[in-house]
């Protein structure tokens, strides 16, 4: 009865400490009704390197590389003026400061795979320890 007790404690502590790390990671995930425009939308998915294949977001459902369903030539015509202000603008004059935030990139996948891996020491232990008392 203790082991019982105790197992079903242990798992609903890890159960309840588990769940605000995974729902901080659905708080800084972008979907396409975040976004009041699809010029805004463009914006996000080009400063932040985004393509068919890198979309941490799931922001191109079917994968073609354009974000939210804009059509290719809307991005052509954003890549188009945008190349253009890139190139307007003194590339020497643009300096980088120290310091600077970094982008939303982290993310709690580590520390769930130190969860997993806890877990599954734990069934181990137990496993081996019936074993034992079985013998």
């Amino acid at each position: 009865m203790f082991k019982k007790t105790v197992l079903g404690s242990s798992l609903a502590l890890l159960l309840v400490t588990g769940t605000p790390f995974v729902t901080q990671a659905d708080i800084n995930d972008k979907d396409c009704g975040d976004f009041s425009s699809q010029q805004e939308v463009m914006e996000f998915w080009y400063a932040n390197g985004f393509n068919a294949t890198n979309d941490p977001h799931r922001l191109d459902g079917d994968d073609d590389g354009l974000a939210c369903e804009v059509s290719q030539s809307e991005y052509n015509n954003f890549l188009v003026s945008k190349k253009a202000n890139e190139s307007s603008t003194d590339i020497a004059k643009v300096e980088v400061v120290d310091g600077e935030k970094l982008p939303d990139t982290a993310s709690n996948n580590p520390l769930m795979m130190l969860f997993g891996a806890g877990i599954a020491g734990l069934g181990s232990l137990l496993l081996f320890r019936r074993k034992s008392q079985q013998a």
